[in-house]
Formats: C-alpha cells, sequence, structure tokens
C-alpha cells in the first residue's frame, strides 16, 4: 500500500506535471529540437551497446570486427549506418538547438546555467564524435585521428602530456584504440547522462522561455505541454530518426581500407563537422598553428560560456539586440564558410591523392609481370594473415559479391589479379546503380607481397569445370567480333551490364573484362551461368558453342 501510495505520489505525479506544464504563448516548431536531440542520444545509446557487443577495441581485430558487423551481423550494416548518421545528426540538432537559444535570447537571466550546461553538452557532443572517429580503425581514421592528437600537443606547457593521455605511448596503437574506446563508451556517456539531466533540470525548473519577452514582461499561455506539445516534439523526433534510417539503409557507414601508418601519401581528412577546425590549421600553418589550433577555438568556447554573463542586456527581441544578433550572425555564417571551404579543400586534396596512387599504379604497369616470381606459400600466409577468408570464405553462388576464389586460376588474367591487388576498385553492384557496402580494401601491399598472393590465388583451380573449347582465340577476326557484338544487341546484355557509356549498373560492369577474365571462363560462364554460380541471376540464353565463341571473341577485346 505504502509502495502504490509513494508511486502514485512519486513518479505518476512527476509524469502528469509535465505532461500538464503551461507553455507559454509563441513556443511552437522551433522548441522541438531539445526532444529530437534527446530522442537522438537514445538511438546512439541502443546502437552503440548492440555495436560493442561484437566489436574489439584492438588494432589487430577493429577493422575486421567492424568488417564483421558489416557482413555477418543480422542489420549489422543497418545499425552501423544508423550509429554512424545519427552522431551527424546529434552535430546538427544540438548547433541547430542552440542558434534557437542565442536568437531567442534564452540563455539570459535566470537561465544562465541552462545555457552552459547546454555548451558543455556540445563539446560531449563533438567529443563522442571525435574518439568515435578512430573506433574502425581505417585509413581515413587512423591518420584522421593522428592530426587531431597532434592538435592537442600544440596546447601550451601541457601539449606532450595530453599526448601521451590519448595515445599512450610514441605511436597510435591498441593502447591509443583501447583508450579512446573506453572514453567513448564509459567516461563521455556517463557525463553525457548526468549534463542532460542537469540541463533537463533547469528547463524543468525555471520552465520554457517566454519567445521575446523579457524577464519580468507579463507572460500569456495559451495551452498546456500536452497534447499540442508533445504531438509536435514526437513527431519531429519521429521524422529525424527516419531520415537516419532512410540514409542507413541506401547508404550504411563508410569504411576505407585499413589503417596502414606506413602509407604515408594518404591525406586525412575529417568527417563535415570538423571541417571548419581542419581549415583553420590550413589558414594557420607553420608557428601560427597555435592560432587555429588553440587560441580561436579556445576563445570561441570561452565566449560561449560566459555569454549569459556578458550580455546583461534583458531584452530577448531581435530588434533590440543588434550588437549581439549581427555577431551571432557572423559568427554562424563564419562555421559555415568554413566548413564548406573546409569540404572544398578536403575534396580537392582526395582528387590529387587518388591521381598520386593512379601515377603510382601507372608505374608499376610499366614493369613486367611473371606470376611465377611470387611465393604461392608466403601467398598463402598472407591470405590467411590479411582474413581475406572472412569475406571470400564462399564458393561462387547466388550474386557473388564477394565474389568466391574457389577457381581463381582459370577465372582471372594474371596481370589484372596483381593490379587488382595493389590498386582494389568497385566493380559489382547490389541493386540498380546501389553498389554494395562491402567492397575489397586496401591493404597497401608491396609489389612482391602482391605477386605472393596473386601466384597463391592463381594455383587455386577447377580444371574439370573449364575444357578448352576447340577454338584457337588467335583466329578470333573481326568477324568474330562484330558477331559477337551484335549478340550482345540481341540479347539485351545492356540491360545489366555496361560498356563505355552504354548499358545499366546492375550486372558487373564489361568495359575491361577482356584484360579481366580468360576466355574459357567466359566461355563457360555464358554457356551455362548456374554451373558455374549457383542460383545468379545471370540468364542463361542456351546458346549454341559458336555463338558464345562470337560473344567471347568481342568481350575480349575490351581491354
Amino acid at each position: 500500500m505504502k509502495k502504490e501510495k509513494l508511486l502514485d505520489n512519486g513518479l505518476i505525479k512527476l509524469f502528469k506535471d509535465f505532461l500538464q506544464e503551461p507553455m507559454p504563448k509563441g513556443v511552437s516548431w522551433p522548441h522541438t529540437l531539445g526532444s529530437a536531440l534527446i530522442a537522438l542520444i537514445t538511438v546512439q545509446i541502443v546502437t552503440g551497446i548492440l555495436l560493442a557487443f561484437y566489436y574489439s577495441p584492438n588494432a589487430n581485430a577493429a577493422w575486421e570486427s567492424v568488417r564483421y558487423i558489416e557482413t555477418r551481423v543480422i542489420f549489422g550494416k543497418i545499425i552501423r549506418g544508423i550509429h554512424y548518421f545519427a552522431a551527424s545528426g546529434m552535430v546538427i540538432l544540438i548547433f541547430l538547438h542552440m542558434m534557437r537559444t542565442f536568437f531567442y535570447g534564452a540563455y539570459k537571466r535566470p537561465r544562465q546555467l541552462t545555457w552552459v550546461f547546454g555548451v558543455f553538452l556540445l563539446l560531449l557532443v563533438l567529443g563522442f564524435a571525435f574518439t568515435g572517429y578512430l573506433l574502425p580503425w581505417d585509413m581515413k581514421a587512423y591518420f584522421a585521428t593522428k592530426v587531431g592528437i597532434n592538435i592537442a600537443g600544440v596546447v601550451p606547457v601541457v601539449g606532450k602530456y595530453l599526448i601521451k593521455i590519448l595515445q599512450g605511448g610514441p605511436e597510435m596503437s591498441s593502447i591509443t584504440l583501447s583508450r579512446f574506446f573506453t572514453i567513448h563508451v564509459i567516461i563521455l556517456p556517463i557525463s553525457l547522462l548526468a549534463l542532460v539531466g542537469l540541463h533537463i533540470f533547469y528547463i524543468r525548473y525555471y520552465g520554457p522561455t517566454p519567445p521575446w519577452l523579457k524577464e519580468g514582461d507579463p507572460v500569456t499561455y495559451n495551452g498546456r505541454f500536452y497534447p499540442g506539445q508533445l504531438f509536435r516534439d514526437s513527431l519531429v523526433a519521429f521524422l529525424v530518426i527516419a531520415i537516419i534510417v532512410t540514409l542507413a539503409v541506401n547508404f550504411g557507414a563508410p569504411l576505407d581500407p585499413k589503417a596502414n601508418p606506413n602509407d604515408t601519401s594518404f591525406i586525412p581528412r575529417p568527417d563535415w563537422y570538423f571541417y571548419s577546425l581542419f581549415q583553420l590549421l590550413k589558414i594557420f600553418e607553420g608557428k601560427l598553428e597555435i592560432i587555429g589550433a588553440v587560441i580561436l577555438p579556445g576563445a570561441f568556447f570561452t565566449l560561449l560560456i560566459l555569454l549569459p554573463f556578458l550580455d546583461r542586456n534583458p531584452e530577448r527581441r531581435l530588434s533590440k539586440r543588434p550588437v549581439a544578433v549581427t555577431l551571432g550572425g557572423l559568427t554562424v555564417f563564419l562555421i559555415i564558410l568554413l566548413t564548406a571551404w573546409g569540404a572544398y579543400e578536403g575534396e580537392k586534396a582526395k582528387k590529387a591523392m587518388v591521381k598520386t596512387k593512379e601515377a603510382e599504379l601507372t608505374e608499376t604497369k610499366k614493369e613486367a609481370v611473371d606470376i611465377t616470381q611470387g611465393d604461392a606459400g608466403e601467398g598463402a600466409i598472407l591470405f590467411a594473415e590479411l582474413k581475406c577468408g572472412v569475406c571470400h570464405w564462399s564458393t561462387s553462388q547466388d550474386v557473388n559479391i564477394p565474389p568466391g576464389l574457389e577457381y581463381s586460376g582459370n577465372k582471372y588474367q594474371p596481370d589484372w589479379l596483381l593490379d587488382f591487388l595493389l590498386q582494389p576498385y568497385r566493380i559489382r553492384w547490389e541493386k540498380k546503380n546501389v553498389r554494395p557496402v562491402i567492397r575489397m580494401p586496401n591493404f597497401g601491399l608491396t609489389r612482391q607481397e602482391a605477386l605472393n598472393i596473386a601466384a597463391y590465388l592463381m594455383n587455386m583451380r577447377r580444371d574439370d569445370l573449364f575444357t578448352s573449347p576447340n577454338f584457337d582465340w588467335s583466329e578470333a577476326d573481326e568477324d568474330f567480333v562484330t558477331s559477337g557484338k551484335s549478340l550482345i544487341e540481341e540479347y539485351g546484355c545492356l540491360g545489366c551490364h555496361k560498356i563505355g557509356d552504354e548499358g545499366q549498373n546492375i550486372g558487373p560492369e564489361l568495359t575491361h573484362v577482356g584484360s579481366k577474365l580468360t576466355e574459357t571462363y567466359m566461355f563457360h560462364l555464358i554457356k551455362n551461368p548456374n554451373e558455374l554460380i549457383p542460383g545468379t541471376p545471370m540468364k542463361n540464353f542456351k546458346l549454341s558453342d559458336e555463338e558464345v565463341i562470337d560473344l567471347v571473341a568481342y568481350l575480349r577485346t575490351l581491354k
């Protein structure tokens, strides 16, 4: 009886008071951002817990565990995608929430501490973004985090100690990853929940700020939190989560090749919410780095915290706060400008890096390829160490993503295989115009390592499946090629495949298929697709041997 009375007088009363809270006139849609942010925090906690079940905070296994989540865990790709996009959503929402609070003058007395706790919440959200960024342990995460840690080292007096605390040694390693993981899943969440609790307490204590009225003006109330504002808060939160889920399902979270500290050609670039800081570092280089790394960001957040104590003007109307509104608008403009500028510079740097890689690959191609120079035994060991079997564990079947490797020696041209191992690129489509999340990572292999793996893969053969057709491919003259090209059009192959600028992005692209696949493999795949790849969506047109030879004669010219 006492427990029921306590419940009725405690939690139920608190809930009823919450629903019946009076809403000042003017409180409407702009005031829904805080509730949407809390909804995303909840989403992050739930998805973070689910990801932590499978994640391994170790430099030797972190990337592989993320890859496992993406490819093996039920809904793992979507859960990680939600966590990834919700992180950006939190940054956007808290930025918009603080903008609304500033321009509405809701930071003024007596709500100074509410604003201060909000600023610390912004810092915590950015802290989540920074520490979570490293966890996939891919190239982008590794080098961008390294830049971030080096920025901490610029701080006078304590900089070198901050690097030791964050990095845990002379170089980034498993210790670094373990510390970032601990900060991300224990220290920051506890701090976040405490700050959110304090922030909400002060909001409830003082109530919603009456829009545009200074403290002491008579307040008109036009309803209660339930049902009007509760409906608006719930709808906005639902729409935000729906957008996040849609992005996660359609795009997923990116995963670059596994971190390779020896790849000095990689140009680090952060996620978009750090572009403004990234650009400040580009503006203030060398001896001026401390200005962009410490002084300007430090001054900005210090002013944010002190704002309600510095701005003594009791007015909240925009027209009566010209100085504050102008400075606030200019600050927002500069943040957006620096973010856009950083995005542009980052994209330019990315293109430059791609050109450099292509130039390196071109130089590599100039060397003659002799697969016998590879050590198949060493290749088998490297294949196991890189955990290639995590993706290529299955035999060829269905959509064949990733492809089975059980008859690689019958399937691939040695030159193409070596080039692909050195510089992987996307080939397949999961559905029309949609690339699969699964992609071959760039392991940063040396030429000899790639030769060793290629030699190992070329030994994987099923000669019983690939009897050579009774035809000498060197005799495939222009008539064969022309006939094959006509058959491509006749049977609608471009309805699924693309050759040059023609065709559809559904099946693998055929633009350079002649340098990739052997003639014998193409012959048997076209002749009987389901025999080589059970369950493949590729149609069996029941072609004669002569027709298949014509098709292959054309395809082998596409190099």
